[in-house]
């Protein structure tokens, strides 16, 4: 995404007369792309093609149909048949000239499915589901703690369920070693409910509890032969205290090493021409929030992506640290929003049901902002130009 120090600078490798960005988008249920130019010294959103994503189909086959058909469109040719690729080399840049950047921006799988696990639903395991709805997760269930907790039931239950990742929370953080028993029995038991998957199929399991009983946890896991556990600081270290960051900076790695294992993700990514690099469509989103409200010396930012498959609610505030945003179901406006600045910039169909549109809003009916934005890691510039002239425009009521 542009860097605010780097806004004013065009893509240090485009070419005089032939300054052409194409920035690509892969989604769950189909992909993007849009092409970029330069007209009389500014760029502009020249033309763009959505497609739906075939069940059977790649993530190279999709870039070729998008790519052919926005080139039949424009009378340009966009796509290297030989080389299975977006055309950035050409014997002949006069009649047939190639792309001066492509980017890259992908999201092609589902969220994570969450099994959840801790001692309290009311406190470690609700904690741990606000934490989660920072990050691209869907909580396929959950298993608090009990004496009778049975490692049979539960190794049924799990199988059918077939999360992506078990993340075990309960406790705040005490060193005290009465206070870890608990917690610790529910790791062995998971653990041995684990070892009903086959290597391959076996959740990764993330422990956010108690930071003292960590060690004990993690080797209850292991040696009931559950697998490793990657450990993140506790989601409820204290009453009164979420700490969200920790365990949703995990989940969205994980993320994007599902999204990597992807058919086709490897050969997309090599794509991104220098400087540029695959990002997800949802990074790059939040990172124009952030970008805007400081272009347009606002106090905060509240801004939504209505993607397809789920809503990204992105708040962007000079006086907060980081940027919260907030995953949740479309069409929908969860309780814990109330909190938040009004609404002022939504990139897909504005929710007039849920939201009015203030005074001061922008509104990017097409849903391509995102995709826009990231052709600002070539092109600072360029992707600003196209977002103020063709795509943001300061409207009013």
């Amino acid at each position: 995404m542009m860097a605010m120090d780097n806004v004013g600078e065009t893509g240090q490798n485009a070419v005089p007369g032939n300054e052409s960005i194409l920035s690509l988008g892969v989604e769950l249920s189909g992909g993007r792309i849009c092409l970029l130019e330069n007209v009389s010294g500014a760029y502009r959103l020249a033309a763009w093609q959505v497609l739906p994503r075939r069940a059977e189909g790649s993530l190279v086959g999709l870039a070729a149909d998008l790519c052919r058909q926005l080139g039949d469109r424009i009378g340009r040719l966009l796509w290297n048949d030989a080389d299975l690729m977006p055309l950035v080399v050409s014997d002949e840049p006069v009649a047939v000239p190639p792309l001066a950047h492509v980017t890259v921006a992908a999201s092609p799988r589902p969220h994570v499915r969450i099994w959840l696990a801790g001692l309290s639903p009311s406190q470690s395991i609700e904690a741990a589901r606000d934490a989660l709805g920072g990050s691209p997760a869907h909580v396929v269930g959950y298993t608090a703690f009990a004496a009778d907790l049975a490692t049979g039931v539960l190794a049924d239950t799990l199988v059918a369920a077939a999360p992506d990742l078990v993340v075990i929370v309960g406790g705040f953080d005490d060193p005290q070693p009465a206070t870890h028993t608990a917690l610790v029995e529910l790791c062995r038991v998971m653990g041995e409910s684990l070892t009903r998957f086959a290597p391959a199929q076996r959740p990764t399991v993330v422990f956010a509890g108690n930071r003292w009983a960590a060690p004990l946890a993690v080797q209850a896991i292991q040696s009931a032969g559950g697998g490793t556990a990657e450990t993140v600081a506790n989601v409820h270290p204290a009453p009164g205290i979420v700490h969200k960051a920790a365990l949703a900076q995990a989940v969205n790695f994980y993320y994007w090493r599902l999204c990597r294992r992807t058919p086709g993700f490897r050969e997309i990514s090599r794509w991104a021409t220098s400087p540029g690099h695959i990002t997800s469509l949802e990074t790059s989103f939040a990172q124009l929030v952030q970008v805007w409200m400081e272009l347009h010396r606002l106090p905060e930012l509240h801004a939504l992506y209505c993607a397809p498959a789920w809503w990204l609610h992105v708040w962007a505030g000079r006086n907060q640290f980081g940027l919260n945003m907030r995953y949740v179901e479309p069409n929908t406006r969860p309780p814990e929003l109330r909190k938040w600045p009004p609404l002022q910039l939504v990139s897909g169909e504005w929710p007039e049901s849920l939201w009015s549109r203030p005074e001061l809003h922008w509104w990017d009916r097409s849903a391509m902002a995102p995709l826009v934005a990231v052709a600002g890691q070539v092109a600072p510039q360029a992707a600003i130009q196209v977002l103020r002239a063709d795509l943001l425009r300061l409207g009013g009521r």
